[in-house]
C-alpha cells in the first residue's frame, strides 16, 4: 500500500522547504529589527558613533606588492568612529537606521507569511493580499525615507567634519541602494497576482 505524503497538495520535501524559508526569514527580521535599534540606540546616545561616509581619498600607490600593478585607485566609502557629532545629525542618521530596519523586517515578514500561507493550501486570500499590498507600500515608503534620512545625516557629518567641501576627504554625498524599491515593487507585483489569484479561487469553490 502507497502511503501519501502530501498535505494540502504539498509533498514533504516541499512542506520542509517553506518551513526552512519560513524559519530563516523570521530569524533574518528578528535580526535586522534588533540591530537596527541597537544601532540608533547607540548613534543618539553613545559618545562615540559608527557612521559610513563617501570619501574621495585615493588608494596608496605602495598598497600593492605582488605581481600585478596598481595605476590608480580612490575609496568610495569609509567606515569611521566619531565624537561631537551634533544632536541633529544623529537624530537623522539614527531614524536613518531605525526604517531601514524595521524595512527588512517587514519584508522578513511578508516572507513568512507567503510561506505559512502556502503551507496551509490557500495562499490566495483578502488578508494575504491587503498584507502584501502594506509591505509593498511600507518597502518603497521605508526605502525612500531611511535612506533620505541617513543621506541627510551623512551630509551633515560631513559638514561638521569640514565646513569647505573643496578638496575634503569627506564630500557632501551619501550612499544608497536601489534594493528596497526593486523589492517593494515585486511585492506589488505579487499582490496584484494574489488578487487575481483570489478571484480565480473564489470562481473555482462556487463550482464545487
Amino acid at each position: 500500500m502507497r502511503i501519501s505524503t502530501r498535505t494540502n497538495g504539498l509533498r514533504r520535501s516541499e512542506r520542509l522547504s517553506l518551513a526552512f524559508c519560513a524559519a530563516v526569514a523570521a530569524i533574518f527580521g528578528v535580526l535586522a529589527f534588533i540591530g537596527a535599534l541597537s544601532q540608533t540606540i547607540a548613534a543618539l546616545f553613545n559618545t562615540e558613533i559608527q557612521a559610513t561616509l563617501s570619501t574621495v581619498a585615493t588608494v596608496p600607490a605602495d598598497a600593492a606588492n605582488g605581481s600585478a600593478a596598481l595605476v590608480t585607485g580612490t575609496f568610495a566609502t569609509a567606515d569611521v568612529t566619531l565624537t561631537g557629532v551634533s544632536v541633529a545629525a544623529r537624530v537623522l542618521l539614527g531614524s536613518g537606521i531605525l526604517a531601514t530596519g524595521l524595512m527588512y523586517a517587514t519584508l522578513a515578514a511578508a516572507v513568512v507569511f507567503l510561506c505559512v500561507s502556502l503551507w496551509r493550501g490557500r495562499p490566495f486570500s483578502r488578508l494575504a493580499t491587503w498584507l502584501l499590498a502594506t509591505a509593498s507600500i511600507t518597502l518603497l515608503a521605508g526605502g525612500v525615507l531611511g535612506q533620505g534620512l541617513s543621506v541627510a545625516g551623512q551630509f551633515m557629518i560631513a559638514s561638521e567634519l569640514n565646513p569647505d567641501p573643496i578638496g575634503s576627504v569627506f564630500p557632501f554625498a551619501g550612499t544608497g541602494t536601489l534594493f528596497p524599491l526593486v523589492a517593494g515593487i515585486g511585492l506589488g507585483v505579487i499582490a496584484a497576482a494574489f488578487e487575481f489569484g483570489q478571484r480565480l479561487q473564489r470562481d473555482t469553490d462556487g463550482l464545487v
